[in-house]
Protein backbone atom coordinates (compact mmCIF):
# COMPACT_ATOMS: atom_id res chain seq x y z
CA UNK A 1 0.00 0.00 0.00
CA UNK A 2 1.46 3.52 -0.99
CA UNK A 3 1.76 6.03 1.66
CA UNK A 4 -0.53 9.13 0.96
CA UNK A 5 1.12 12.73 0.48
CA UNK A 6 1.03 13.38 3.95
CA UNK A 7 2.08 9.80 5.17
CA UNK A 8 5.24 10.58 3.15
CA UNK A 9 6.37 13.98 4.07
CA UNK A 10 6.04 12.51 7.73
CA UNK A 11 7.70 9.70 6.90
CA UNK A 12 10.67 11.48 5.11
CA UNK A 13 11.12 14.14 7.47
CA UNK A 14 11.60 11.16 10.39
CA UNK A 15 13.87 9.52 8.41
CA UNK A 16 16.00 12.69 7.81
CA UNK A 17 15.64 13.32 11.51
CA UNK A 18 17.30 9.98 12.37
CA UNK A 19 19.92 10.60 9.86
CA UNK A 20 20.63 13.73 11.48
CA UNK A 21 21.43 11.70 14.63
CA UNK A 22 23.09 9.35 13.04
CA UNK A 23 25.47 11.76 11.72
CA UNK A 24 25.96 13.31 15.33
CA UNK A 25 27.21 9.78 16.30
CA UNK A 26 29.56 9.34 13.29
CA UNK A 27 31.30 12.90 14.20
CA UNK A 28 32.10 11.70 17.12
CA UNK A 29 33.56 8.20 16.04
CA UNK A 30 30.72 6.42 17.95
CA UNK A 31 29.77 4.26 14.58
CA UNK A 32 27.44 1.11 16.47
CA UNK A 33 25.32 4.01 17.16
CA UNK A 34 25.41 5.76 14.49
CA UNK A 35 24.55 2.84 11.76
CA UNK A 36 21.51 1.79 14.56
CA UNK A 37 19.80 5.02 13.75
CA UNK A 38 20.94 4.91 10.03
CA UNK A 39 19.59 1.85 10.28
CA UNK A 40 16.24 2.54 11.21
CA UNK A 41 16.14 5.17 9.16
CA UNK A 42 16.32 3.18 6.13
CA UNK A 43 13.85 1.18 7.16
CA UNK A 44 11.77 4.68 7.80
CA UNK A 45 12.78 5.49 4.37
CA UNK A 46 11.45 2.37 2.50
CA UNK A 47 7.33 2.80 4.19
CA UNK A 48 7.58 6.01 1.82
CA UNK A 49 7.77 3.32 -1.36
CA UNK A 50 10.15 6.17 -3.25
CA UNK A 51 13.44 4.30 -3.91
CA UNK A 52 15.12 7.36 -4.98
CA UNK A 53 14.55 8.71 -1.20
CA UNK A 54 16.07 4.99 -0.14
CA UNK A 55 18.72 5.40 -2.20
CA UNK A 56 19.65 8.66 -0.90
CA UNK A 57 19.08 7.15 2.94
CA UNK A 58 21.32 3.95 1.85
CA UNK A 59 24.23 5.88 0.39
CA UNK A 60 24.17 8.21 3.64
CA UNK A 61 24.33 4.94 5.86
CA UNK A 62 27.27 3.54 3.94
CA UNK A 63 29.73 6.30 5.87
CA UNK A 64 28.60 4.23 9.11
CA UNK A 65 28.73 1.15 7.55
CA UNK A 66 32.09 1.41 5.94
CA UNK A 67 33.99 1.97 9.72
CA UNK A 68 31.72 -0.44 11.07
CA UNK A 69 33.11 -3.35 8.28
CA UNK A 70 33.19 -5.56 6.49
CA UNK A 71 30.42 -3.62 4.59
CA UNK A 72 30.59 -6.64 2.23
CA UNK A 73 26.55 -5.98 1.38
CA UNK A 74 26.73 -2.45 1.44
CA UNK A 75 29.95 -2.36 -1.54
CA UNK A 76 27.05 -4.52 -3.85
CA UNK A 77 24.59 -2.17 -3.10
CA UNK A 78 26.21 0.67 -3.57
CA UNK A 79 27.81 0.24 -6.98
CA UNK A 80 24.33 -0.79 -7.82
CA UNK A 81 23.01 2.77 -6.96
CA UNK A 82 25.64 4.47 -8.66
CA UNK A 83 24.51 2.73 -11.88
CA UNK A 84 20.87 3.68 -11.70
CA UNK A 85 20.62 7.04 -9.45
CA UNK A 86 19.86 10.54 -10.67
CA UNK A 87 20.67 12.64 -7.92
CA UNK A 88 23.95 14.04 -7.65
CA UNK A 89 24.06 14.27 -3.70
CA UNK A 90 22.89 10.25 -3.74
CA UNK A 91 26.04 9.56 -6.40
CA UNK A 92 28.66 11.64 -4.61
CA UNK A 93 27.71 9.32 -1.39
CA UNK A 94 28.01 6.29 -3.41
CA UNK A 95 30.94 6.83 -4.76
CA UNK A 96 32.25 8.28 -1.58
CA UNK A 97 31.31 5.25 0.63
CA UNK A 98 32.35 2.89 -2.38
CA UNK A 99 36.55 4.21 -1.98
CA UNK A 100 35.79 4.60 1.65
CA UNK A 101 35.27 0.95 1.66
CA UNK A 102 37.85 -0.22 -0.19
CA UNK A 103 40.31 1.96 1.25
CA UNK A 104 39.64 -0.17 4.69
CA UNK A 105 40.18 -3.15 2.68
CA UNK A 106 43.21 -1.81 1.60
CA UNK A 107 42.29 -2.32 -1.86
CA UNK A 108 43.85 0.96 -3.07
CA UNK A 109 43.50 1.05 -6.55
CA UNK A 110 39.79 0.69 -6.63
CA UNK A 111 39.41 2.92 -4.22
CA UNK A 112 41.43 5.83 -5.74
CA UNK A 113 38.98 4.66 -8.80
CA UNK A 114 35.65 5.61 -6.77
CA UNK A 115 37.72 8.73 -5.31
CA UNK A 116 37.52 10.33 -8.47
CA UNK A 117 33.86 9.80 -9.55
CA UNK A 118 33.35 11.16 -5.71
CA UNK A 119 35.31 14.31 -6.58
CA UNK A 120 33.45 14.78 -10.07
CA UNK A 121 30.27 14.76 -8.14
CA UNK A 122 31.72 16.86 -5.83
CA UNK A 123 32.13 19.57 -7.97
CA UNK A 124 29.05 19.72 -10.06
CA UNK A 125 27.25 20.15 -7.11
CA UNK A 126 29.87 22.64 -5.10
CA UNK A 127 29.16 22.31 -1.89
CA UNK A 128 32.30 22.81 0.28
CA UNK A 129 32.13 20.03 2.28
CA UNK A 130 31.57 17.47 -0.48
CA UNK A 131 34.33 19.16 -2.14
CA UNK A 132 36.87 18.99 1.16
CA UNK A 133 36.08 15.18 1.50
CA UNK A 134 36.82 14.37 -1.85
CA UNK A 135 40.24 15.86 -1.55
CA UNK A 136 40.79 14.34 1.78
CA UNK A 137 40.67 10.88 0.63
CA UNK A 138 42.49 11.30 -2.40
CA UNK A 139 45.16 12.93 0.46
CA UNK A 140 44.85 9.34 2.23
CA UNK A 141 45.52 7.12 -0.77
CA UNK A 142 47.99 9.24 -2.20
CA UNK A 143 50.06 9.35 1.79
CA UNK A 144 49.18 5.51 1.60
CA UNK A 145 51.67 5.27 -1.01
CA UNK A 146 53.97 7.90 0.36
CA UNK A 147 53.52 10.48 -1.98
CA UNK A 148 53.06 13.13 0.55
CA UNK A 149 54.11 16.27 -1.15
CA UNK A 150 51.03 15.55 -3.15
CA UNK A 151 48.82 14.23 -0.20
CA UNK A 152 49.59 17.67 1.42
CA UNK A 153 48.38 19.40 -1.34
CA UNK A 154 44.90 17.03 -1.40
CA UNK A 155 44.51 18.29 2.47
CA UNK A 156 45.43 21.74 2.18
CA UNK A 157 42.67 21.81 -0.50
CA UNK A 158 40.80 20.55 1.49
CA UNK A 159 41.46 22.84 4.85
CA UNK A 160 40.84 25.80 1.97
CA UNK A 161 37.87 24.88 0.49
CA UNK A 162 35.99 24.12 3.78
CA UNK A 163 37.19 26.98 5.56
CA UNK A 164 35.30 29.54 7.65
CA UNK A 165 32.61 30.95 6.44
CA UNK A 166 31.98 27.90 4.92
CA UNK A 167 29.33 25.41 7.05
CA UNK A 168 31.89 22.40 7.45
CA UNK A 169 32.18 20.64 11.07
CA UNK A 170 35.26 21.90 13.32
CA UNK A 171 36.02 18.25 13.63
CA UNK A 172 36.31 17.44 9.79
CA UNK A 173 38.97 19.92 9.16
CA UNK A 174 40.58 18.80 12.55
CA UNK A 175 40.86 15.80 11.14
CA UNK A 176 42.59 16.82 7.65
CA UNK A 177 44.74 18.97 9.26
CA UNK A 178 46.01 16.28 11.53
CA UNK A 179 46.52 14.47 7.71
CA UNK A 180 48.54 17.58 6.92
CA UNK A 181 50.77 17.98 9.55
CA UNK A 182 51.26 13.94 9.14
CA UNK A 183 52.64 14.55 5.74
CA UNK A 184 54.82 17.37 6.83
CA UNK A 185 56.29 15.53 9.42
CA UNK A 186 56.68 12.49 7.13
CA UNK A 187 58.39 15.48 4.99
CA UNK A 188 61.11 15.48 7.80
CA UNK A 189 58.94 19.25 8.00
CA UNK A 190 58.17 18.66 12.08
CA UNK A 191 58.63 22.53 12.44
CA UNK A 192 55.33 22.69 10.65
CA UNK A 193 53.60 19.54 10.97
CA UNK A 194 53.72 19.40 15.08
CA UNK A 195 52.08 22.76 15.35
CA UNK A 196 49.46 21.38 13.11
CA UNK A 197 48.92 18.19 14.98
CA UNK A 198 48.55 19.86 18.15
CA UNK A 199 45.55 22.33 16.91
CA UNK A 200 43.80 19.23 15.39
CA UNK A 201 44.35 16.71 18.56
CA UNK A 202 43.02 19.76 20.60
CA UNK A 203 39.91 20.10 18.90
CA UNK A 204 39.31 16.60 18.53
CA UNK A 205 39.62 16.38 22.74
CA UNK A 206 37.39 19.50 23.22
CA UNK A 207 34.37 17.69 20.97
CA UNK A 208 34.72 14.67 22.49
CA UNK A 209 35.59 12.22 19.68
CA UNK A 210 37.78 10.60 21.53
CA UNK A 211 37.85 7.55 18.76
CA UNK A 212 39.28 9.91 16.88
CA UNK A 213 42.26 10.98 18.92
CA UNK A 214 43.89 8.09 17.95
CA UNK A 215 45.86 8.74 15.30
CA UNK A 216 46.70 12.95 16.40
CA UNK A 217 48.28 10.81 19.50
CA UNK A 218 50.52 8.56 16.94
CA UNK A 219 51.45 11.53 14.56
CA UNK A 220 53.03 13.27 17.68
CA UNK A 221 54.71 10.30 18.72
CA UNK A 222 55.73 10.00 15.57
CA UNK A 223 56.77 13.70 15.50
CA UNK A 224 58.62 13.86 18.52
CA UNK A 225 60.65 10.78 17.64
CA UNK A 226 61.74 12.01 14.52
CA UNK A 227 62.79 15.10 16.21
CA UNK A 228 64.96 13.37 18.63
CA UNK A 229 62.77 14.43 21.16
CA UNK A 230 62.18 10.69 23.23
CA UNK A 231 59.86 11.79 26.06
CA UNK A 232 58.17 14.03 24.53
CA UNK A 233 57.15 10.81 22.15
CA UNK A 234 56.84 8.02 24.67
CA UNK A 235 54.00 10.88 26.20
CA UNK A 236 51.51 10.46 23.37
CA UNK A 237 52.71 6.77 22.09
CA UNK A 238 51.49 5.74 25.74
CA UNK A 239 48.36 7.99 25.30
CA UNK A 240 47.78 6.60 22.14
CA UNK A 241 48.68 2.49 23.01
CA UNK A 242 45.36 2.95 25.33
CA UNK A 243 43.29 3.98 23.13
CA UNK A 244 43.95 1.90 20.04
CA UNK A 245 41.11 -0.76 20.31
CA UNK A 246 39.18 2.96 19.28
CA UNK A 247 40.36 3.02 16.00
CA UNK A 248 39.02 -0.29 14.61
CA UNK A 249 42.71 -0.54 12.87
CA UNK A 250 45.45 -3.59 13.84
CA UNK A 251 48.23 -1.39 12.26
CA UNK A 252 48.27 1.11 14.85
CA UNK A 253 48.62 -0.62 17.96
CA UNK A 254 51.85 -2.16 15.49
CA UNK A 255 52.85 1.13 14.76
CA UNK A 256 52.65 2.50 18.28
CA UNK A 257 54.72 -0.44 19.64
CA UNK A 258 57.61 0.47 17.34
CA UNK A 259 57.48 3.64 17.66
CA UNK A 260 57.74 3.36 21.72
CA UNK A 261 60.01 1.02 21.39
CA UNK A 262 62.31 3.05 19.22
CA UNK A 263 61.93 6.14 21.82
CA UNK A 264 63.14 3.78 24.46
CA UNK A 265 65.65 2.50 22.83
CA UNK A 266 67.49 5.71 21.29
CA UNK A 267 66.16 7.09 24.74
CA UNK A 268 68.31 4.81 26.81
CA UNK A 269 65.41 2.76 28.68
CA UNK A 270 66.51 -0.46 27.76
CA UNK A 271 64.21 -2.61 29.38
CA UNK A 272 61.39 -0.30 27.99
CA UNK A 273 62.77 -0.75 24.26
CA UNK A 274 62.78 -4.51 24.92
CA UNK A 275 58.80 -4.98 26.31
CA UNK A 276 57.93 -3.10 23.65
CA UNK A 277 59.75 -4.63 20.95
CA UNK A 278 58.75 -8.48 22.33
CA UNK A 279 54.94 -7.33 22.29
CA UNK A 280 55.51 -6.04 18.10
CA UNK A 281 57.25 -9.28 17.82
CA UNK A 282 54.67 -11.27 19.46
CA UNK A 283 52.50 -10.03 16.29
CA UNK A 284 54.50 -11.40 13.94
CA UNK A 285 55.39 -15.34 14.90
CA UNK A 286 56.97 -16.22 11.97
CA UNK A 287 59.43 -13.10 11.87
CA UNK A 288 62.46 -14.76 13.85
CA UNK A 289 64.25 -12.13 16.27
CA UNK A 290 62.53 -9.39 15.25
CA UNK A 291 63.61 -7.44 18.24
CA UNK A 292 67.32 -7.88 17.58
CA UNK A 293 66.95 -6.41 14.07
CA UNK A 294 64.35 -3.77 15.51
CA UNK A 295 67.49 -2.94 17.61
CA UNK A 296 69.71 -2.64 15.02
CA UNK A 297 68.44 -0.86 12.31
CA UNK A 298 66.31 2.66 12.46
CA UNK A 299 63.53 3.03 10.49
CA UNK A 300 62.31 6.58 11.56
CA UNK A 301 62.56 7.91 8.01
CA UNK A 302 60.98 5.09 5.64
CA UNK A 303 58.16 3.68 8.20
CA UNK A 304 54.73 5.43 6.66
CA UNK A 305 52.12 5.12 9.81
CA UNK A 306 49.25 5.42 6.95
CA UNK A 307 50.53 2.39 5.10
Amino acid sequence: MTASPCDDTTLRSRSEGLRSEAIAFLEKGEYAAALGRYDTALETARETGDPSFVDWIFSCRAAAAAEAGPADIELVELKRILLRARESQTTFRAAFGTARIYELKRDFRKAAFYARIARQHAAEIGDPLLVAGAASIEGTLLAVDSRFEEAAQCYRRALEVSAPPARVPALARALWQDNLGYCLIALDRTSEGLPLVHEALETVEKAGATAYSVFPLMDLCFGYLKGDRYEEARYFGEACLERTPLSGDDTVERNVLYLLGEASHLGGDEDAARDYFDRLASLYPDFRNLRAYLEVFDFRNVINLRS
